[in-house]
């Protein structure tokens, strides 16, 4: 029994070696060389806005390696007040182009610096710049239909790329159709958000939806790890969020 407990313990311990290698090949090899060589952005930074207005960020952009699509957000990544950003939904392409995304706080705050990010068809950062600006955000006066337009609002069906229960490679794409019957003068926003503390990204915001339809989501599991459940939230334009539920899933992410 000791014998098989070592050679299991072995296999581990390759496995997470060859996964550490894998990874660090693969980040090895994704150098980019990447440049932003025009910044706009709206409102001018300076500027008031109420919570939920948003900042768009315009990028001239020119790289030729790698020689892939790369997705592209602007964050902002201090954590002391709730925001929003956009999705990558249109990618960078090789070459020269230009791209917008936009970005806002939920809520009263102010906003020192954006963030450029952009990560590869691995999700592995390979660009990551700082905008200084200053803005003041103040909260926004919201009467109760706004505050609960889209109430009574739900996900009616999911269907997942890679059905549960899974054991799939970290870094595998899972698509997502979301089915949808929305009830919201202004339409809601849809996140489907894996519920794990590893490295991992899923789809911002990617326009609010009306009425019924399917919309489509993603996310990718960096590391490896389980995840059991898919956090499925509807906003509405004021940022309040009209619906909430888990979703049960069982995936191994595997190295």
């Amino acid at each position: 029994m000791e014998n098989v407990y070592i050679t299991v313990a072995g296999l581990v311990a390759i496995g997470l070696i060859f996964y550490a290698v894998r990874r660090a090949k693969r980040q090895d090899n994704t150098q980019t060389n990447l440049r932003i060589t025009a910044i706009t952005i709206s409102p001018p930074p300076g500027s008031v806005l109420q919570a939920n207005a948003p900042i768009t960020v315009t990028m001239d952009y020119h790289y030729s390696a790698p020689r892939e699509p790369l997705y592209a957000w602007v964050k902002i990544l201090d954590t002391t007040y709730d925001s929003i950003y956009e999705g990558s939904r249109d990618c960078l392409s090789p070459g020269t182009g230009r791209v917008s995304r936009s970005v806002h706080l939920t809520q009263a705050g102010n906003v020192r610096e954006l963030f450029i990010v952009v990560k590869n068809q691995d999700f592995v950062e390979v660009f990551n710049q700082a905008i200084t600006v200053d803005y003041t955000y103040e909260e926004a006066v919201l009467d109760e239909a706004q505050k609960n337009d889209g109430t009574g609002s739900e996900i009616t069906g999911i269907r997942l790329s890679i059905p549960s229960p899974a054991t799939v490679k970290a870094g595998t794409r899972i698509d997502v159709d979301v089915e949808y019957d929305i009830n919201a003068v202004e339409g809601l926003d849809i996140w489907v958000i894996p519920e794990t503390q590893a490295n991992m990204t899923y789809e911002g915001t990617t326009g609010r939806q009306v009425e019924t339809g399917v919309v489509h989501k993603h996310f990718t599991i960096i590391d490896p790890c389980t995840v059991n459940s898919l956090r499925l939230l509807m906003k509405n334009a004021s940022s309040q969020t009209v619906y909430e539920r888990r979703m049960p899933v069982d995936y191994t992410f595997t190295a």
